[in-house]
Order: structure tokens, then sequence, then C-alpha cells
């Protein structure tokens, strides 16, 4: 049987001791017992505290199998992984899990929030490590936890309905859920949000490095190579004006063999900052 958490099979013992102190605690009627009960206490709050990186080296050294169906989702929706040599697609899997085991994954429902599953964090895992496949920095480090959204929503920055925010300050990367499936179901008809957002993380995690300088035109060759028009995008996205870096990277990514065919220099331009 292969060990998917290593931090919860370490946390067994000591949180049987606890509950044994503790009963006996309450059996003997006698306070000076829970003193015993302090070190696997701590014990337990150390390993919740670094389970991403207990989790993360397990799996570095014992890699796992994906799913499936996940590994169908992805030659369907990523144009990269569907075109990469066999050993390329297994490291390619073993840092999905890599990223998905070691980032915070949180969601918000409408009235509660839900566990995010097991498909969606796949889905979504899959843009960072397609995005930073050439990089030291494999899995963006700069932004560790991934909020979803069933549904557009507001923030303390913006206080209207949007589907796409970051904040590198908090590390944090935001996007609407159903807004992303529709994408990844649809890719001719929605926008990515989700690639959107990794996309915008990526450039303030990096700003430093030589960006195209862009001005309005370029939206006539995101509109070509990504076969959706400005004001479409821009009502998925939820925002009036936005950079138009993020919208670039998501089509070099998404449809790079049209932005190549449509303006190589912008396309070359993009490939660089990934190189």
């Amino acid at each position: 049987m292969k060990i998917h958490k290593l931090s919860h099979v370490i946390a067994v013992p000591f949180a049987l001791m606890l509950c044994y102190i503790l009963y006996e605690t309450f059996l003997n009627d006698s306070s000076t017992l829970l003193l015993y009960g302090m070190f696997p206490a701590a014990v337990l709050i150390l390993i919740y505290l670094f389970q991403p990186q207990i989790n993360y080296w397990w799996l570095s050294n014992n890699p796992i199998a994906i799913d499936d169906k996940v590994l169908k989702m992805l030659e369907r929706t990523n144009p990269v992984y569907r075109i990469m040599f066999h050993e390329d697609k297994r490291l390619f899997q073993n840092r999905l899990v890599l990223y998905t085991e070691g980032n915070a994954f949180m969601s918000k429902g409408m009235e509660q929030d839900f566990d995010v599953p097991y498909d969606v964090k796949m889905m979504t895992g899959q843009i960072p490590i397609t995005m930073m496949w050439n990089k030291k920095d494999i899995v963006l480090k700069a932004f560790e936890r991934i909020v979803i959204y069933k549904h557009p929503f507001p923030s303390p920055k913006f206080k209207f309905l949007h589907t796409a925010e970051t904040d590198i300050e908090d590390g944090v990367i935001i996007y609407s859920l159903e807004h992303m499936e529709a994408a990844f179901l649809n890719p001719t008809s929605f926008y990515n949000v989700a690639w959107h957002a990794y996309a915008e993380a990526y450039v303030k995690a990096y700003p430093q490095l030589d960006y195209p300088e862009l001005d309005a035109s370029v939206w006539q060759i995101i509109e070509k190579s990504s076969g959706l028009e400005r004001d479409t995008i821009l009502n998925i996205l939820g925002f009036e004006t936005v950079d138009l870096l993020p919208i670039l990277i998501t089509c070099y990514f998404l449809n790079g063999e049209k932005l190549r065919n449509i303006d190589s220099d912008i396309f070359s331009q993009v490939e660089a900052i990934f190189a």
C-alpha cells in the first residue's frame, strides 16, 4: 500500500499516546498526568504545522501514480503536456503530485466552505507545473495558498464581482471554479481565469524579468490567437481594464501555435520569459 501522507502515519502513535494519557487522567482523576500529555501534544502540533513539508519530502522520494482520469484530462486540456516525451510526462506527473500535496488549497462556497476535490487540485496544479517547467523554482514558491470560489467573488481590494485575483504579500492565488471548469471544457468559448491568475502571479513573483512592452494593439493578436474577443475576456474576468501581459502569457501556453503563426516576434518574447 502506497503512503500518500507520511504526516498522518507519523501522527498516529502520538495521537494514541495522547488519548491514553487523557483516558488515564480521567480515570484516576489526576491532573498531574496531564503533564505527560504535553510531549505528544507538542509533537502533534509540529506535525500539523509542517505537514506540507513532511509530505513533500516523502513524495519526492516515493512518487505515487496519478489516476487515469487525471492523465486523460492532462492530455485533453494541456497542449504542452500533450507533446512531451514519456519520461518528461512522468516527471510532470511527479511534480504535479508534489505541488498538490505541498501547497494549501482552500475553498469558499456560498454559505460554507467545501473540500477541494482531487481532480480540481490536479487541474489547477498542472498550470504552475507547466509554467515553471524550465525553472529552478518548479512550484512558484511565492504563492503557496490557492483559494477557490465556486463563483465570482468580491474582495477587500476589488469590491465588485470578479473571477481571478492574486496577492504577492499574502502569497495567495484566487479564482472562480465554475469559470475555470468552463474554460477547460470549452476553451473556444471561455477564457481560462485560473491560467490568468497564475500568469499574473508569475509576473508578480518575478518582476525583474525582461517582459515585452505591450500596448492596446496587442488585443488584436490576443483575439486572433485565443479566438475570444476583448470584451468577452474582460467580462469573464470581471474587470473593465487589465494588464495585457497575463492574458498574453495565457495565450502563449494554451494557444501557442496560433500565437506563433500570428506574431512570431511576440511569441519569441514570451517564450524567452519561460526559457
